[in-house]
């Protein structure tokens, strides 16, 4: 196997004593390299991906720039998924899910008969740094069998190197299976996809009470300032984890969205009683959204049991609650994906709960296998303190 220290530039026999018999096999040179990386993402296991080939072509190609030494994860983090330099890599592990699948897509387009003569280009467990093998032009001649005494040798260097294997292996699999992967999980519906992402939001509105014959009328928006501070930094974590994994966000208010533009692409509800879309789409399935205006409570009700409901107050709130569902949006058939927090305050728990991967990682823990392929739904809450949201804690879900 090749590195990409071997690769910078085609490799040529020294004219200086070559030793008979022992030519080197000649390194791929960086078109040969370019020309290949192009052939595999136009391949269907990377075409319909935006953040699958754009890892791999920038590790490619920042190696035969001679740039190997910054493939680092938080160097990758920053530049390709646009993460914030001081991002937290634990918490966000973008960059080794993303690596762990292109690893596997490498896999599969290799095992395809048709590419065994192409050559290969892999990207190492444990490093970014991609490696390049030619593909042999004639078959090996044969060599006579080993001595007893190779065997054993022989037989001691696949032990070892099958028990490194084997550990390695647990330990990507372990990794890949816990909470680093479940947040993907969640949203692999909305990621695997072409399309860029819509999301539909409300604001809460007031109208002064003037004449509507005054030119000076006009509709004023009503938010208290941190609250607004609130809502921005929900919007901002949802779009950064999008963008991070390659998709866009682009933002339309219920109030003037289309079913056309639903149709298009998948889409996130992002509200609860400020947006007639959430309160319509929530009202078919289990958990639904309720307003008693008498007693001025917001809730989120058990269909099953109504007597099952959880409250949030309009005034004097010492907790929140929130609604998340993804499911298929019936008219359409697109990606639906709820964000309805009873009040500001619940939306931003439940906005942290899907874009922080330790959370997910809970719910994975308890719901049952193939969730990730399911209609789903959460009921969140958080305790409330000075004005400010503390960890969304999971209540109660439904999976069908």
């Amino acid at each position: 196997m090749l590195t990409l220290r071997d690769t910078m530039n085609p490799v040529r026999v020294s004219d200086k004593n070559p030793r008979q018999g022992s030519e080197p096999n000649p390194a791929p040179d960086t078109a040969l390299i370019l020309r290949q990386l192009e052939k595999i993402l136009s391949s269907e296991l990377f075409q319909h991906s935006r953040r699958y080939p754009a890892l791999l072509r920038y590790v490619v190609e920042n190696s035969l720039n001679g740039a190997s030494d910054d493939l680092k994860e938080r160097t990758l983090g920053v530049t390709v998924f646009r993460r914030h330099p001081e991002y937290d890599t634990s918490a966000d592990p973008v960059v080794r899910t993303t690596a762990s699948e292109v690893r596997k897509r490498l896999e599969t387009y290799y095992s395809d008969p048709s590419h065994a003569n192409e050559l290969r280009i892999t990207l190492p467990v444990g490093s970014y740094v991609p490696g390049f093998q030619v593909a042999p032009e004639r078959e090996a001649l044969p060599t006579p069998p080993p001595t007893a005494t190779e065997w054993r040798r022989h037989w001691r260097l696949w032990a070892v190197a099958a028990l490194v294997l084997l550990t390695a292996g647990l330990g990507v699999a372990i990794r890949i299976g816990s909470e680093q992967n479940s947040l993907h999980r969640f949203w692999a519906p909305v990621l695997d996809t072409p399309q860029s992402v819509l999301m539909v939001m409300e604001t809460l509105m007031a109208v002064p009470k003037r004449p509507v014959i005054q030119p000076a009328a006009q509709v004023e928006e009503v938010m208290d300032p941190r609250l607004f501070l609130i809502v921005n930094e929900g919007n901002s974590k949802i779009a950064a984890y999008l963008g991070a994994n390659g998709k866009s966000l682009e933002y339309e208010l219920a109030r003037n969205v289309t079913l056309a533009q639903l149709r298009a692409r998948p889409f996130i509800l992002k509200g609860a009683f400020n947006n007639p879309l959430t309160v319509e789409a929530a009202s078919a399935m289990r958990f639904f959204l309720h307003l008693d205006r008498t007693a001025m409570v917001r809730q989120i009700v058990d269909r099953q049991d109504p007597s099952r409901h959880w409250d949030s107050p309009m005034t004097d709130l010492s907790k929140d609650y929130a609604l998340i569902a993804r499911a298929p949006e019936p008219r359409t058939g697109q990606t639906m994906v709820v964000i309805a927090g009873l009040g500001e305050r619940g939306g931003a728990a439940a906005t942290e709960f899907l874009t922080n991967p330790k959370y997910m990682a809970r719910f994975a823990a308890q719901a049952p296998r193939g969730w990730e392929s399911r209609n789903l739904e959460i009921v969140l809450e958080t305790e409330l303190a000075n004005g400010d949201w503390g960890e969304p804690r999971i209540v109660t879900s439904c999976i069908w």
